[in-house]
């Protein structure tokens, strides 16, 4: 089984990511219009990690390219995978060996 979770935005920041910190705006390089979203973006993430966490033969698939120019070489992907570790996998640490990255969608 496949739980897919798409990106849309890509984190900036280098420091230690928290649960508060990649919870604001100031971590993501976001378009104008995304402004005020990142909430979302972080709940979709959460979400995946709890299905993919009810499922033991799921696997979790964080899709998305380096979208962003001035973030550099990072990808929406690789971000929502930081985000997910960041938030400590919701509890569910055994989600983290099934998940993957795809970064050329």
């Amino acid at each position: 089984h496949l739980v897919l979770v798409c990106g849309h935005a890509v984190l900036t920041t280098h420091a230690a990511l928290t649960r508060e910190s990649v919870e604001k705006d100031e971590a993501w390089a976001l378009e104008p219009f995304q402004r005020g979203q990142v909430s979302t973006f972080v709940s979709h993430i959460r979400r995946g990690v709890r299905m993919a966490a009810q499922d033991k033969n799921a696997l979790l698939l964080f899709s998305g390219g380096e979208t962003r120019q001035g973030a550099g070489p990072r990808s929406e992907a690789q971000s929502y995978w930081e985000v997910a570790d960041a938030v400590g996998w919701e509890g569910a640490s055994s989600v983290r060996d099934r998940s993957l990255t795809e970064e050329h969608a």
